[in-house]
């Protein structure tokens, strides 16, 4: 786990970097679809969601990461406090499975909408991107796969951190 943690702060740069450049993903309420499915992300392989293992895989992930973010005390209160995990498993498997290019079935409120009343702070921000990777070493997700994915969500730190 030691290297992935060394490398956050470094990679944490980069996303935010990328977060400033990347599509405005984070502020389309509605996202477009093709015969069930979403183009992927520049930057995302064609075949990411495969290499996650398909929607399954993909579950496995949030359900890894659900559980990272709640043995983490600089986050896990909002969670409790303010959403229903099993609510947020469920929305975040369909979110993570549309940027990966699979089936666009997200039923969520935007992330400007979900996250406005929250008061993210970056550091709250990060600490989600730290279980995200701690995720993917938890389901053996390789590491250049987790990148595409953690890239491709970077966008949403513009309106998910509002403090």
């Amino acid at each position: 786990m030691k290297p992935i943690r060394s490398g956050l702060q470094a990679f944490a740069i980069g996303v935010l970097a990328l977060a400033a450049t990347a599509p405005a993903l984070a502020d389309k309420e509605d996202f477009p679809t093709a015969k069930g499915t979403t183009p992927t992300i520049p930057g995302i392989d064609s075949d990411a969601l495969a290499k996650f293992g398909g929607e399954e895989g993909v579950h496995k992930w949030v359900e890894a990461l659900f559980y990272y973010i709640m043995l983490d005390n600089r986050i896990n209160w909002i969670f409790e406090r303010f959403g229903n995990p099993k609510r947020q498993i469920e929305l975040n498997t369909q979110l993570e499975t549309m940027v990966l290019g699979g089936p666009a079935k997200y039923q969520g409120a935007s992330m400007s909408a979900a996250h406005s009343d929250l008061h993210i702070t970056l550091t709250q921000f990060n600490a989600v991107v730290e279980a995200a990777y701690n995720a993917c070493e938890r389901v053996n997700t390789p590491y250049h796969v987790c990148n595409q994915l953690i890239a491709a969500l970077a966008p949403f730190e513009r309106v998910i951190v509002t403090r």
